[in-house]
C-alpha cells in the first residue's frame, strides 16, 4: 500500500510537467510570427484609435528616453568609437534611428509611415503602383522618360 500511495503523487507530478510543457510549447507555437504573406485592407489600412491612444501614452515617452539615452550612450562610447572605427554605425543606432523613430506618425507601424510619407508630393519621385497599396518608387533628379509599347 506505501508503495502505490507514493507512485500516485509521481503520476501526478509527471502528468502536470507534461501538461505544463506542452502548454509553454503551444504558447510559443502561438506567439511565433506568421512567414504567410500578409495582405493588406486599403479600407482598415493605417493606425487605429487604440494604437494612437498607446503610442501617445506609452510609446513616445519611452522612445524619448530612449533617444536621450542612445545620444547620452553615444557621447560616452564615442572615443572607442574613434578607436574602433565604426563612429559612424554607432551614430546611426544609438542616435540616428531613435530620433527616427520619434518622427514616425502617431500610432503608425514603419510600412504605415514609410507608406504616408511616399504619398507627399515630390517632383524628383515617379511612382508606379504595382499592385496597391504596393508601388516602386524611383527617387532621381534627372528626367525620367517613359515610352508606352
Amino acid at each position: 500500500m506505501i508503495n502505490n500511495a507514493s507512485r500516485a503523487p509521481k503520476q501526478q507530478r509527471k502528468t502536470r510537467a507534461l501538461s505544463l510543457m506542452a502548454s509553454a510549447a503551444l504558447l510559443c507555437a502561438t506567439l511565433q510570427p506568421a512567414n504567410a504573406a500578409i495582405e493588406i485592407d486599403e479600407s482598415d489600412f493605417g493606425p487605429s484609435y487604440e494604437t494612437m491612444v498607446v503610442d501617445t501614452v506609452v510609446g513616445k515617452p519611452l522612445g524619448l528616453v530612449a533617444a536621450v539615452a542612445g545620444t547620452a550612450a553615444y557621447v560616452v562610447s564615442l572615443p572607442f568609437s574613434l578607436i574602433g572605427g565604426n563612429a559612424a554605425q554607432a551614430q546611426e543606432k544609438l542616435v540616428v534611428e531613435p530620433w527616427n523613430a520619434m518622427s514616425r506618425c502617431l500610432g503608425c507601424t514603419v510600412a504605415e509611415d514609410n507608406y504616408y510619407k511616399s504619398q507627399t508630393a515630390n517632383d524628383n519621385v515617379v511612382r508606379i503602383v504595382v499592385d496597391r497599396p504596393s508601388e516602386v518608387l524611383i527617387s532621381t533628379n534627372d528626367n525620367v522618360v517613359i515610352t508606352p509599347q
